[in-house]
């Protein structure tokens, strides 16, 4: 059996959700009530993240800068490896915005992963939001990971999906394993839809050895 491997960056790569930290901050959070209509899937995630980035003032180079103290997950090197050595492709595939995403991932030596997510822009140094991933949307997404699982995955793969939260509910229904933790486990569980639990993506690398890999 072969597989392709789909992962959320924003607390599954990352330890925290930097996008939301990053509009957070730079907002004064005033970002707070969007955020929360969003949850609720009152506004798409394109209204809302269009919406956080004209709340924010700072330039490319003040946001970089903020975005490099996060931290990734210790077990993704592992899995990545694990991956590698048994050919399963991996892709990271965002709700959130390539400017922090490729940033972290370059400085953990990671840039060479193929990141599909929205598309941040800067128009005389203001942010703004393209969402090139938008002919592929469900509708309420600005990145349907749903879409992308669909689209990239291997003929004849099984697909492996981790995430943690509300952008990832596309991702339920077409993925062969799903694995979750904290938001997206807890709608799961009330829900009453199977899927992995982890803790971290030790967790994941483990499991996937021992469940799908060993011979």
């Amino acid at each position: 059996m072969n597989f392709s491997m789909f992962i959320d960056f924003d607390g599954t790569i990352a330890k925290q959700d930097v996008g939301n930290r990053f509009f957070t901050t730079f907002s004064g959070g005033k970002n707070y009530d969007i955020v929360e209509r969003w949850k609720r899937r009152e506004v798409t995630s394109v209204q809302c993240l269009t919406e956080e980035a004209e709340m924010i003032s700072a330039g490319k180079s003040e946001l970089t800068e903020f975005v490099s103290q996060f931290e990734i997950d210790e077990g993704f090197a592992n899995l990545c490896e694990l991956c590698k050595k048994n050919d399963i492709p991996v892709r990271v595939i965002s709700d959130g915005l390539d400017l922090y995403i490729n940033a972290i991932l370059k400085k953990y030596g990671f840039d060479d992963l193929p990141v599909i997510s929205n598309r941040a822009v800067f128009d005389n140094g203001r942010l703004r939001v393209e969402f090139p991933q938008l002919e592929y949307s469900c509708g309420f997404c600005g990145n349907c990971k749903g879409s992308a699982i669909k689209r990239l995955t291997r003929d004849g793969d099984k697909s492996i999906f981790i995430g943690d939260g509300y952008s990832d509910l596309c991702a339920i229904d077409v993925s062969d394993y799903l694995f979750a933790k904290a938001d997206l486990a807890e709608y799961l569980s009330r829900s009453g839809r199977e899927f992995i639990p982890y803790g971290n993506l030790r967790d994941v690398k483990e499991w996937i050895g021992r469940e799908l890999l060993a011979t």
